[in-house]
């Protein structure tokens, strides 16, 4: 099963960018509700607060699922959506597509990254116009091509030993520890191969701009 997760940062890119599988689970983050209803798509599930909401009537009218929580609360609206798929059945093996969670205010673009590392068991890609960001555990490797992929850069988030192939800067066996920026602006080497992240040990987060 994939997860569709709109958010409501000001920068939108849900709207332009996702085309439709009727399959897939759909949850709007507060305004995120309403971006999902602009391309005909019933939520799933409504979540957050909702005070960044300017129809919540609309919202509750149009959802399968509403949950209102009150503003006063320790989790952020995004993390109520990670912590609700715990109980969705294979949720061990999902797939998370999240739109509309950064490009607007720092402060909750570094949660969305926080709350990817925090929740990496689950297979999540942070999306917008150019950019893609996701997690990769031991023995999980990422394949990117030269006609689509501009730069990808690698950071730990905790002591990791990686491989990178067929890269303008390739890496063997290499540990990569915590707070290193030295894997930072790579990018695939041509277009016959393509450029190969994998990871030894440890757990990374991955950042990818496409041209």
């Amino acid at each position: 099963m994939r997860i569709i997760i709109v958010g409501s940062s000001p920068v939108k890119t849900f709207f332009k960018k996702y085309q439709l599988n009727p399959s897939d689970y759909f949850i709007g983050v507060d305004g995120g509700a309403l971006e999902l209803l602009k391309k005909d798509i019933k939520p799933d599930l409504a979540i957050g607060d909702f005070d960044s909401t300017n129809d919540f009537e609309k919202v509750k009218k149009e959802a399968y699922e509403v949950k209102c929580y009150n503003p006063c609360k320790d989790e952020t609206d995004l993390e109520l959506a990670f912590k609700a798929l715990e109980n969705l059945k294979g949720a061990t093996n999902l797939e998370i597509d999240v739109y509309d969670a950064i490009g607007g205010r720092l402060d909750h673009e570094f949660n969305a990254y926080l709350l990817l590392a925090k929740y990496k068991q689950y297979k999540i890609h942070l999306l917008d116009d150019k950019n893609e960001v996701l997690c990769l555990n031991k023995g999980q490797a990422v394949y990117l091509k030269k006609a689509s992929c501009q730069y990808f850069s690698v950071f730990a988030l905790e002591s990791a030993v990686i491989n990178i192939n067929n890269s303008l800067y390739n890496l063997e066996n290499r540990l990569l520890k915590l707070f290193d920026t030295y894997a930072i602006s790579n990018e695939p080497l041509n277009d016959h191969t393509r450029a190969i992240i994998e990871v030894k040990e440890g757990s990374i987060i991955v950042f990818i701009n496409y041209k």
